[in-house]
């Protein structure tokens, strides 16, 4: 919704008494939660009950189940499609044939979010925005049934603050829409306070998860610098913190350990090269050694067995040596496999009785490394903005962090040389950003700075300039004066370290004519390394457009200017405006339309 609201009241964070942290993933999701009280060290509890059938596992696989319908349908369905089954419940719903035939099963759908991987469309009358907004509603209502068996039942659902995870290589747009997906999923409300939900990056919650409970392992020290390397389904985020300890607690009865808080020290970076690439390079090693005919013959639940054969054995034991064995499906015939797989050919592989080795050297040249070499390099490019190099510790944390493989190659490549030490959370590597999620809920001031990514920036109309402007931007206010359009007004500069209570403030000013009920500000940004003069160069785009209301003004003649005082904060995930009228006092929260 665009427009303006009046400025709402921030709650203090000891308002909020349960934390219920969300981390939606490309592949698997999790949930967590903690009280929030004076006890130090703050205590995390992962939700773990997912399936009915008694499967206790910290996450739940990332899977929707819709109706489908075919084009025909689709085009007159007066509402959207309705949930079907979720997560280990949709797995197993389409095992079943008969529900496989009348329904679709959605995977990797968190992919949507990110318009720069240009997704296809979904299809079947759906919308990122709604899918994502379903799981998280299946998501809450489990975690809050697990809450209502413990001690969180003594609390009012009033005083539950949610934290949601993000990529860090999202856009802005993108943040907005988990945002709405949250808000359609009935964990806040449009009127509630805007820290009622936090955002915060994937690595930046592992950091928290890191600093809070790996310190005895790895010694973290005042002024050490970490980098996270959160290796999960989807993408791979990276970010360097500096640790700087403040002052002891002065409460007697904690341990007067220090407080530390995290410093950001350089723009954290990522790429879409998760753990789902793996598993794309492995279905086209399997069309490689089958032929694709026969590859088109293998029904869905049978390429889903040979998936999981890759995700839950594969992927987590792989080496880079040891090699593997597939058991085929019933319905490939020997007679349409390629010759050279009956032939026990130690390079290519062999098939004996309907068991097809998958060697360590193939994996290891035609799966693993193409999707390691770009973490490596994607690591190497942020070790190199590092100021005087000094880098600690490099911590591995997400799904794919936990692979022995990238875990390996991380070690021969840095270790020693660049990074003193290469850690790992030996049990809950997985759970590190979830968990890391929940401690930011409790503490949102943990984070006291980070770097810019971009430069931000709003168009105005500035004095013109006939040695450097061209003409066609040349235009005469109503007052006489010659301006030029579409200028680039900085707010924030790419690079710059921005304090979590950073706040631009600016005044401009408008022609008051008195008849428009409103007026637009485009907020745009670039990553090009210079600050741009126009708001139409090339790699500057518009990011969001913000409404403002125009109040009656009573005392101000038409024709005139009047004074408006804008204030961005960008020093958290996510940006926030407001917007102050002097000639009335009045201050106003200012939504953001990131779908122009």
């Amino acid at each position: 919704m665009v427009g303006s609201n009046p400025q709402q009241k921030q709650q203090s964070s000891s308002d909020y008494k349960v934390i219920i942290a969300y981390d939606f993933g490309t592949t698997y999701s999790g949930a967590a939660y903690a009280f929030n009280h004076s006890k130090k060290p703050v205590e995390v509890f992962d939700i773990q009950n997912w399936c009915v059938c008694g499967n206790f596992y910290p996450k739940v696989p990332t899977l929707s189940v819709y109706p489908h319908y075919n084009q025909e349908q689709e085009s007159k369905l007066s509402q959207r499609p309705t949930l079907s089954e979720w997560g280990h419940g949709a797995k197993k719903a389409m095992l079943n044939p008969r529900v496989a035939k009348q329904n679709i099963l959605l995977s990797q759908f968190k992919l949507h979010l990110d318009e720069s991987l240009k997704c296809p469309p979904l299809g079947n009358g759906l919308t990122p925005l709604q899918i994502v907004a379903d799981y998280l509603t299946a998501i809450h209502k489990h975690t809050l049934q697990e809450l209502s068996h413990g001690f969180a039942n003594n609390y009012h659902p009033d005083t539950f603050r949610y934290c949601l995870t993000v990529p860090a290589v999202w856009s802005d747009k993108a943040k907005n829409l988990m945002r709405q997906a949250a808000i359609q999923a009935g964990l806040i409300t449009p009127s509630d306070p805007p820290d009622r939900l936090e955002l915060i990056s994937e690595p930046e919650a592992a950091a928290l998860y890191c600093e809070e409970t790996m310190t005895d392992q790895v010694k973290l020290k005042d002024k050490d610098r970490m980098m996270i390397c959160d290796a999960g389904g989807g993408t791979v985020d990276l970010i360097i913190f500096q640790v700087n300890s403040t002052k002891e607690s002065k409460n007697s009865s904690l341990s007067r350990r220090k407080i530390r808080e995290l410093k950001e020290v350089t723009k954290g970076m990522g790429e879409s090269c998760g753990s789902v690439f793996l598993d794309d390079r492995y279905r086209d090693l399997l069309k490689t050694k089958l032929g694709e005919n026969v590859m088109n013959k293998i029904t869905p639940r049978e390429m889903s067995s040979m998936m999981e054969y890759f995700i839950d054995g594969v992927k987590p034991e792989f080496n880079g040596v040891d090699d593997f064995f597939l058991e085929l499906p019933r319905s490939v015939r020997m007679e349409d496999l390629p010759t050279r797989l009956r032939e026990d050919d130690k390079e290519d592989g062999f098939l004996e009785e309907g068991i097809l080795k998958l060697s360590g050297a193939e994996l290891k040249e035609r799966v693993f490394d193409p999707v390691i070499d770009k973490v490596l390099a994607l690591i190497e490019r942020q070790y190199q903005q590092i100021p005087n190099g000094r880098l600690d510790y490099l911590f591995l944390v997400g799904g794919f962090g936990s692979s022995k493989y990238l875990f390996q190659r991380v070690q021969q490549e840095f270790h020693g040389r660049k990074i003193k030490q290469i850690a790992c959370p030996a049990e809950r590597a997985a759970l590190a950003v979830v968990r890391g999620a929940a401690y930011f809920g409790v503490n949102p001031r943990a984070v006291v700075s980070r770097i810019a990514k971009r430069f931000y920036g709003i168009n105005v109309d500035a004095v013109f300039d006939d040695k450097i402007d061209p003409t066609s931007k040349r235009f005469t206010k109503p007052d006489g004066s010659i301006r030029c359009s579409g200028r680039f007004h900085t707010f924030v500069k790419k690079n710059d370290e921005l304090p979590i209570d950073h706040c631009v403030q600016e005044k401009i000013s408008l022609f008051y004519y008195g008849t428009e009920e409103s007026f637009a500000i485009n907020l745009y940004a670039t990553e090009n390394d210079s600050i741009p003069r126009y708001c139409d160069e090339i790699g500057v785009y518009r990011i969001a457009k913000m409404a403002i209301t125009v109040p009656k003004l009573k005392n101000i003649k038409k024709n005139k200017r009047i004074a408006l005082n804008i204030s961005m904060y960008f020093g958290k995930t996510e940006i926030r405006m407001q917007l102050e009228i002097p000639a009335t006092g009045q201050k106003y929260d200012v939504n953001c339309d990131y779908g122009l």
